[in-house]
């Protein structure tokens, strides 16, 4: 199997400052499963907010970006699936995934799931990383891993991003953000308060990867910017 992979959660600055004062990601009621999780994608940034599209928007409505270390919240995981269960319940992966396909699409709830999965599809974490899908692998015809499969091959343009590719992770606990996190990916103007700054320092125990951001920008432009910072420190710490 591959590497382990951080898990990644990623946010809007909005809720920054309730992070540093619970020091937690609290579960949040979802409409698909209807109970309360916290949702995090295996080793990509692929969560976008549907927020934040327009230029000149609240630099508030930015992207923060939290990657915890191998083998700490990966403990504890609830469901996983191979894709964005949300964009399958909503008919954004048809034909070839169906919500009715969802039930089967569910892998076993550990983090070897997401390990095996990326030997099987994309062979190496740096081609996951990339969603550069492995050659010659096969299913039976008919099986929704057969259809998964006809859904990354297939040719663009495309009315959706990068999640059909992304293994998706549910958790149905609290996580604490204190000595669990590899780094924080946020804009350099938050660092400019002190109680983000020390929590990020001091409580979280982690360093933060700043990026500057520009007047009148759409605050969803900067998904890819988030993406490429975490590439690069994937990189330097040798996770790919």
């Amino acid at each position: 199997m591959a590497k382990e992979l951080p898990l990644i959660h990623t946010s809007r600055c909005e809720f920054l400052n309730s992070f540093t004062a619970s020091h937690t990601l609290e579960p949040r009621l979802c409409n698909v499963f209807s109970e309360s999780l916290v949702y995090l994608f295996y080793g990509r940034p692929a969560y976008r907010s549907q927020r934040g599209g327009r230029y000149g928007e609240p630099i508030a409505l930015c992207p923060v970006c939290f990657v915890f270390k191998p083998h700490t919240v990966s403990s504890s995981i609830h469901r996983v699936f191979p894709c964005d269960s949300g964009a399958v319940t909503s008919a954004r992966f048809e034909p070839e995934l169906r919500a009715a396909d969802l039930t089967e699409l569910a892998l076993k709830p550990e983090i070897e799931s997401a390990r095996r999965l990326v030997s099987l599809i994309f062979n190496t974490n740096t081609d996951y990383f990339f969603g550069r899908v492995r050659a010659g692998t096969t299913f039976e015809d008919g099986t929704p891993g057969k259809r998964y499969c006809d859904l990354l091959l297939r040719p663009g343009p495309l009315d959706y991003d990068d999640r059909k590719s992304a293994i998706e992770i549910q958790l149905n606990k609290s996580v604490s953000l204190k000595d669990q996190l590899l780094f924080v990916v946020l804009p350099r103007e938050f660092l400019e308060e002190e109680s983000i700054r020390k929590a990020i320092a001091t409580t979280w125990n982690c360093a933060p990867v700043e990026y500057p951001t520009f007047c009148g920008d759409a605050p969803a432009s900067y998904y890819p910017v988030v993406r490429n910072e975490v590439s690069k420190r994937f990189e330097l710490q040798t996770r790919l």
